[in-house]
């Protein structure tokens, strides 16, 4: 039976992971106290790791960003992980589970909750971000991952599946307000941040459970932190923000 309080965290570097990874590292520094959190980092987040830190560890919580598509969901260069009907699928049941990966919660995601994964978030369509600067460098390269790995930060600090899917919307709310009324709205960088978290707000999907929690009680209070376009996607063409 999964664990309540030990979160399994898969955080590949190539392709462009780089710039969600560096992101939800700092989510996990901010929650060590809080739970056991086990990360697999660059080249330890490949299929046979991850298998034997299920094994190990038993988590209630697993998350990966990772490239991926409907019915698959990707680590370290690539590697195919987790595929629809899968055995992978099952060794999922009675966890919590976010996959920030391109189009998987059409099939992979359902699946997920269908074999018994207590449940799921992730991204119905190409989940855009924007790179051009070295990852986790400014605002405008971590504002995307600050509003959707909000899903960590509420689950961590003892909220419900069902809170943290709202936490979730909230903070893509909080994020364009930063680009269009706030610090950032005379930035160069907001026109293309607004573009890209209105995309991903629309594509913020969560299934299953409600009312599950990863780590036993809440904190009293919930603290959310308040250039190319690119999806994590299998062939996903560049968008482009200004057309020539």
């Amino acid at each position: 039976m999964p664990r309540v309080g030990v979160a399994l965290l898969v955080l590949p570097s190539q392709h462009y992971l780089e710039y969600g990874s560096c992101v939800m590292r700092r989510i996990a520094d901010q929650f060590r106290g809080r739970l056991r959190i086990v990360e697999l980092n660059d080249g330890d987040a490949v299929p046979d790791k991850i298998d034997q830190a299920l094994q190990r560890e038993d988590p209630i919580f697993f998350f990966g960003v990772g490239h991926g598509n409907v019915n698959i969901y990707t680590v370290e260069c690539t590697l195919p992980y987790m595929r629809v009907c899968d055995s992978r699928t099952a060794a999922m049941r009675g966890r919590v589970v976010h996959l920030n990966s391109c189009l998987t919660a059409q099939q992979l995601g359902p699946d997920l909750v269908n074999k018994g994964a207590t449940a799921y978030y992730g991204n119905y369509e190409e989940f855009y971000l924007l790179v051009g600067e070295p990852p986790c460098s400014s605002k405008c390269m971590t504002t995307v991952f600050d509003a959707e790995y909000a899903v960590e930060r509420s689950l961590f600090s003892g909220r419900t599946t069902g809170q943290a899917q709202q936490d979730r919307l909230r903070a893509y709310d909080d994020e364009i307000a930063y680009w269009t009324t706030g610090p950032g709205r005379n930035d160069p960088c907001a026109p293309y941040a607004v573009t890209v978290l209105t995309i991903d707000k629309a594509i913020a999907r969560m299934y299953g459970s409600g009312t599950a929690r990863v780590v036993g009680y809440a904190l009293p209070s919930l603290a959310l932190a308040a250039a190319g376009v690119f999806a994590l996607g299998f062939g996903a063409a560049y968008l482009r923000a200004r057309r020539e």
